[in-house]
């Protein structure tokens, strides 16, 4: 009686494993074809449980996906897993506090995720990180910016190779002026790159105000770069030129009024208000509560 239970289930085990391997061999079976054999050495239970992880996996309950071992076997290797899944999408941990939390794999990740995204977005978080305790997240940060510079340079040689060879055209000189504007803003440039640049840039937006002497995004940036440059006769100029084509216009009073208190001119920022006062300007509650401070000085 005993080998005749025996020979029962080892039919049945062999039955299961039978109609598992037909399944397996049309394509519907969600586990990899070397797991057959631990399957025909564990009797009866074997195929048992693989049927029961079908069954989960067919009706929805298996949860995530299964288990990337790659991502598992390699948890260590920071580089691989970025590289690996950088375009992937999921919830990552801001980079500003990344670099703040006390788990190195979670820095170095965020780092590398910055690498391969938009680096330009985070220059500020990445400056603090380059000094950061962990000698990986601060090489990985100093890559970034190092990228970064050299991304700028590059295109910024481009566009100027462009407006040389176009100089006449508006567009080229627009791309040129965004690019040079960007890298400005960047704050990847020392103290005294940065006036270089300026300079630069001073340079073509004056180009592109020969062709289009009334260009108002132009003028503007013409006179905030030289206040930047305090070289505040030419921001005045160039406020003069704002007034002429923009009277009515609550911008054009508030950019000459900077140019008046960055330049430390009282006079003129007294005759600024004093003109002000005498002309109809379409204001915006914004526009009022930027120039209140200073049209209060007529009071005193």
């Amino acid at each position: 009686m005993k080998i005749h239970a025996e020979f029962i289930v080892i039919l049945i085990h062999m039955g299961l494993i039978l109609v598992y391997a037909i399944f397996m061999f049309f394509g519907k079976s969600h586990i990899r074809k070397e797991h057959i054999i631990p399957l025909c050495i564990i009797p009866v239970f074997g195929p048992f449980v693989a049927w029961m992880i079908e069954y989960m996996i067919a009706s929805g309950k298996h949860g995530a996906q299964s288990p990337d071992l790659a991502r598992l076997a390699l948890d260590d290797d920071i580089l691989w897993i970025t590289l690996r899944s950088f375009r992937e999408k999921g919830d990552l941990v801001p980079l500003e506090e990344a670099v703040l939390i006390n788990d190195v794999k979670v820095r170095r990740r965020s780092m590398l995720e910055t690498l391969y995204s938009d680096p330009v977005k985070y220059l500020g978080v990445l400056n603090v990180a380059k000094y950061n305790e962990d000698r990986e997240t601060s090489h990985y940060a100093t890559t970034t910016i190092s990228k970064a510079q050299k991304d700028f340079q590059l295109a910024i040689q481009k566009r100027a190779a462009d407006a040389e060879r176009f100089p006449d055209d508006a567009a080229v000189l627009d791309a040129y002026i965004e690019m040079l504007r960007k890298y400005i803003q960047s704050g990847l440039l020392e103290e005294k790159l940065l006036t270089n640049l300026r300079t630069v840039y001073l340079t073509t937006l004056d180009k592109k105000l020969a062709i289009v002497p009334d260009d108002r995004i132009s003028l503007t940036e013409k006179l905030r770069n030289a206040v930047e440059l305090h070289d505040y006769t030419s921001a005045f100029d160039t406020g003069l030129l704002l007034r002429k084509f923009w009277p009515e216009d609550e911008q054009t009073w508030i950019e000459v009024l900077r140019v008046c208190v960055e330049g430390k001119d009282r006079a003129q920022l007294l005759q600024t208000i004093e003109e002000i006062q005498h002309l109809e300007i379409i204001w915006t509650e914004q526009g009022r509560e930027q120039v209140n401070p200073w049209m209060k000085m007529m009071e005193i």
